[in-house]
Formats: C-alpha cells, structure tokens, sequence
C-alpha cells in the first residue's frame, strides 16, 4: 500500500508539472497564432493596394486603486481562512500534525493581500491630494 502512496504521489507531481507547462505553451502559441493571423492580414491588404491601419502597441493594463483594494481584501481573507485551517488541523485530537507549508501560505497570502490594501490607501490619498491641487490652481 506504501509503495502505491509513492507512486501515485509521484504521479501526481508528474501531472502536475506537465499540465502546467502545456498550459503555458499553449497560451504562448495562441498569441503567437493571433500575432500571425494580424500580419496575414496586413500583407493581404497590402497585396491588395490598401493602406493598413498602423498597429496599435499592446499596453499593460493599467491597475486602478479599486482594483487593488478588491485584490487585497480577498488575499487577506484567504489567508485568515488558511490561518483559521491550520489552526484546527493542528489542535491535538483532530488529525496529524499539519504541514508547515499551509502556516507559510496563509502568511504569504495574507501579507500580500495588505500590501495591496496599504497600495490601495496610499493610491487613494495621493490621488486625493492631487486632485485637491488642482481644484486650488482652478
């Protein structure tokens, strides 16, 4: 039965590692194909006599204060709920000893969930400010 363990433990990292490098590769190989199917046709336009459109740059999406303090408050809460998990698993009686892995993922996850929220205070007053200097220059 051990050795069972073993391997199906053993599997299961396998799958692990392999279904996320085929993720990754396919994300990769669709935008690769987008990017194609663009040029594709800008040639074809050009073939044709038209003048194509200039293509437009790919800008980052730009992250707005609201959205850091969504990101934060579910990461902090993640973490309490992993904190509050860890807590129980390790209470005598109730199971074996947790791994410490889940006390390390609820604090990594927790205080990346307040960095987010302090951003979120800073980006607001900041704003604030801003927009408070501009209403004294009007």
């Amino acid at each position: 039965m051990d050795e069972l363990t073993g391997i199906l433990g053993a599997l299961t990292g396998l799958a692990t590692v392999v279904l996320s490098l085929g993720i990754a590769f396919w994300a990769i190989y669709l935008k690769h194909q987008k990017r194609r199917l663009q040029y594709e046709e800008r040639r074809l336009m050009i073939e044709k006599g038209l003048t194509p459109p200039p293509m437009l740059p790919e800008e980052p999406k730009k992250r707005t204060p609201e959205e850091s303090l969504r990101r934060g408050l579910i990461q902090v809460f993640l973490g309490v709920g992993l904190a509050v998990g860890y807590a129980v698993l390790s209470r005598p009686g109730v199971g074996g000893p947790p791994d410490w892995v889940a006390g390390l993922a609820a604090a990594v996850i927790g205080f990346l969930g307040l960095g987010h929220l302090a951003y979120y205070f800073i980006a607001r007053r900041a704003s604030q400010d801003a927009h408070d200097q501009t209403d004294a220059v009007v």
